[in-house]
Parts: C-alpha cells; sequence; structure tokens
C-alpha cells in the first residue's frame, strides 16, 4: 500500500469514529456498523470485545478461546492491550464498572 492510500484509510478509521460518536445512540451505530460490515465481520470484533471483557474480569485465555471458538491469538492481542500503561480498553472497562 502506498503512503498516499495509508493516509486515506487512517483518515477513513478517524472519520468512522467521528460518525460513531455522533450517532444518536446505540441503534443508530449498530445500523451503521450492519451497512459497513459483514456479518463475519461484526462477529468477529463482538467477539473480540467478548474476549477483551472477560480478560478484564480474570478469566484464562484457553478457557475464552474454548467459551468463544477463538484463536489464542486474537485473545492474546486483546490481553497485552489490556496491559498497556494508558490501555484505552481498560479506560472503558474501568468506566463502565462505576
Amino acid at each position: 500500500m502506498t503512503e498516499t492510500n495509508d493516509k486515506a484509510a487512517r483518515d477513513s478509521f478517524y472519520e468512522i469514529c467521528k460518525i460513531l460518536s455522533e450517532c444518536k445512540g446505540a441503534d443508530e451505530a449498530a445500523e451503521f456498523l450492519s451497512c459497513l460490515c459483514t456479518p463475519a465481520e461484526r462477529e468477529d470484533f463482538s467477539k473480540r470485545w467478548l474476549s477483551v471483557k472477560e480478560l478484564y474480569k480474570g478469566t484464562p485465555q484457553r478457557e475464552i478461546a474454548k467459551k468463544f471458538n477463538m484463536s489464542l491469538c486474537k485473545i492474546t492481542r486483546g490481553s497485552k492491550e489490556l496491559r498497556k500503561e494508558d490501555s484505552a480498553f481498560k479506560k472503558i472497562l474501568d468506566k463502565e464498572q462505576k
């Protein structure tokens, strides 16, 4: 991919984030994502989020893999993100706990 394409992809990603942040609730965001993503893509990122929430609760990775039929690689990525000092995942999940 060229640098121009990389920039266009990054800009598009942030545009999607802006659109989601401006949605009038979860139903509108879900409708947008349902149009944008295939059912398999929606299932994949939904499982990734489920795995992150399970990791946050302390569920072992192998148990999560079995429970959600996921590869350990995908779960490990979420685990690494949770361990980061300024983890966005942790900030969101901490906020939900309150």
